[in-house]
């Protein structure tokens, strides 16, 4: 099982402009690359303030077979009894290191997995020593406030795999994750 922490970011570390929710601050490119991107991974891990945000695009497709299995932790998974969908939509207050073991005992085992914040949620797979990669994009842009990229510090160690130029001043960096 290959794990990888994906985000896109302002160069000031941020993954929403101040209170403003989701990432309508990325570039036409991150869009296109994402979206393709996304069909890679069929289990995708993400919080319950990242399900909120893409809630109608991710329940939708979560009804269609073969759509993969979307994770969203949160503090309170009975308030989502009505959305829950086994084996493709499910709602959990376990930690990462638990996600991650029950993921190990599905069929899935030899699948990528994709973490899809926001912050807490790279946080505590940063912490748990659990990330394989860790792909951010980068744009150019100074936001100032807003939810930091990881909410906890982190003593986990990224090195430079890759740089790819995704538009004009945008950037995908792809890192190797060491506890």
């Amino acid at each position: 099982m290959e794990i990888i922490a994906i985000a896109a970011m302002s160069l000031d570390g941020f993954i929403t402009r101040g209170n403003e929710s989701g990432t309508a601050f990325t570039s036409q490119e991150d869009k296109d690359w994402f979206g393709k991107t996304m069909r890679e991974f069929p289990i995708k891990v993400l919080g319950r303030k990242t399900f909120d945000v893409s809630r109608d695009f991710i329940l939708r497709h979560s009804q269609e077979k073969g759509s993969g299995l979307r994770i969203v932790m949160t503090r309170d998974p009975s308030n989502f009894r009505d959305c829950q969908l086994p084996d493709r939509l499910e709602f959990t207050d376990t930690s990462a290191t638990e996600i991650v073991a029950s993921l190990k005992k599905r069929p899935l085992t030899d699948s990528k997995v994709a973490v899809l914040g926001g912050g807490a949620v790279y946080s505590a797979f940063l912490n748990a020593g659990l990330l394989d990669e860790f792909w951010i994009t980068l744009e150019p842009q100074l936001f100032g406030s807003g939810t930091p990229i990881a909410t906890e510090p982190s003593l986990a160690t990224l090195t430079l795999k890759e740089s790819i130029q995704l538009g004009p001043s945008t950037l995908l960096l792809k890192y190797t994750c060491e506890s």
